[in-house]
């Protein structure tokens, strides 16, 4: 489940999950095909006639619980693959995975269930014409609805083609490196240098012992020094954009490798917008009234905290709201590690939740 990379760190196996909302998709067309299935082979009988007779209902059952079945079967390994083996960071082996597991394995399954249709009633399955007709036309389903599952990853998933090369170093141990190098500059820039003069020895002091340079806390920061705050975030995919509403985010956050956006009221990790930019970029747009960059990966909204609790000797813990969202996808323990509030950020976050 979990692993330590060369500098420690605790890294989870897992990939983000697609949650493939097809249902109804799915339910209309396994009965399409259950009906093609059943009128295969039979070029005399129209729709239409087929609705006529009694015993169409019963064989469309039949077909329909079997393809419902495999259908689920593709979708149940698809998911399992979405958390092992990532589209883009391991495609070949994936679409070999995917081959193997999601059309072989499913249309032997197909297979098996057909052979026991025909083994209770009675029938040879050699001599029906199966082979013939309805598996080929089976396994391109399977083969069909693969491909749909890959389509939709893509599409809900999709890889961000601004992708900063900085990010690869975001999941670092949260209380040791305070900034990188590129986030400092950004505010550096922002501050006048008198600005940077104030800050008080021990201030300085403690920030030395960081590995890049010094911290600035969103106290240290003038606010009519920031760029003005907005109140839209346009999120950028493959194939549209969308504004996103500040007011309504409860969250930005950094998982694996990638800033995920959590609006107030998902539930799942799937339903979060990901966003191609920095969690630095984002601070430069946002109310640092309303907003406060918690760790490294995290940055929190004032109105989703619920209380904050002591962690460790230097350590805080944020509690959510239950009501803002609550990502069920997500292991308790890595979650709870994004809302730690950093040792060097205690003070500081204290002040800004003191209004």
């Amino acid at each position: 489940m979990y692993h330590f990379n060369k500098g420690g760190v605790l890294e989870t196996k897992h990939k983000p999950v697609i949650h493939y909302k097809d249902f109804l998709f799915r339910g209309v067309a396994c009965l399409l095909a259950a009906h093609y299935i059943v009128l295969m082979g039979r070029p005399e009988l129209s729709t239409f006639h087929a609705l006529m007779i009694p015993s169409y209902y019963p064989t469309l059952l039949i077909n329909y619980f079997i393809t419902l079945i495999v259908g689920m079967g593709v979708k149940q390994v698809t998911i399992m693959l979405d958390r092992y083996h990532d589209w883009y960071t391991d495609i070949w082996r994936r679409a070999i995975l995917q081959f193997v597991f999601g059309v072989i394995c499913l249309s032997i399954l197909s297979f098996f269930l057909v052979f026991l249709y025909f083994l209770a009633f009675g029938q040879d399955i050699m001599d029906s014409g199966y082979l013939n007709y309805e598996l080929p036309f089976s396994i391109a389903l399977i083969t069909i609805l693969n491909f749909y599952y890959v389509a939709y990853y893509f599409y809900m998933h999709p890889r961000s083609l601004n992708r900063i090369s900085s990010e690869q170093n975001e999941n670092i141990p949260m209380d040791t490196v305070p900034f990188s190098y590129k986030e400092k500059s950004s505010i550096m820039d922002i501050l006048q240098p008198e600005q940077v003069e104030d800050f008080s020895n021990d201030t300085l002091e403690k920030n030395r012992d960081s590995l890049d340079g010094p911290i600035l806390t969103n106290d240290a920061i003038d606010v009519d020094q920031k760029k003005e705050p907005k109140q839209i975030l346009i999120v950028d995919t493959a194939l549209r954009s969308i504004p996103v509403r500040l007011k309504d985010v409860a969250m930005f956050f950094i998982y694996n490798r990638t800033v995920f956006i959590v609006i107030k009221g998902i539930s799942n990790l799937g339903d979060c917008y990901q966003y191609s930019g920095t969690l630095a970029e984002i601070m430069e747009y946002l109310d640092v009234r309303e907003f406060y960059r918690i760790n490294r990966q995290c940055i929190v909204n004032f109105q989703a905290i619920d209380a904050y609790q002591n962690c460790g000797e230097k350590g805080l813990r944020i509690l959510i709201k239950p009501e803002y969202f609550k990502l069920e996808d997500i292991k308790v323990n890595v979650f709870e590690k994004t809302c730690m509030v950093s040792g060097d950020k205690v003070a500081s976050f204290k002040e800004w939740m003191n209004r």
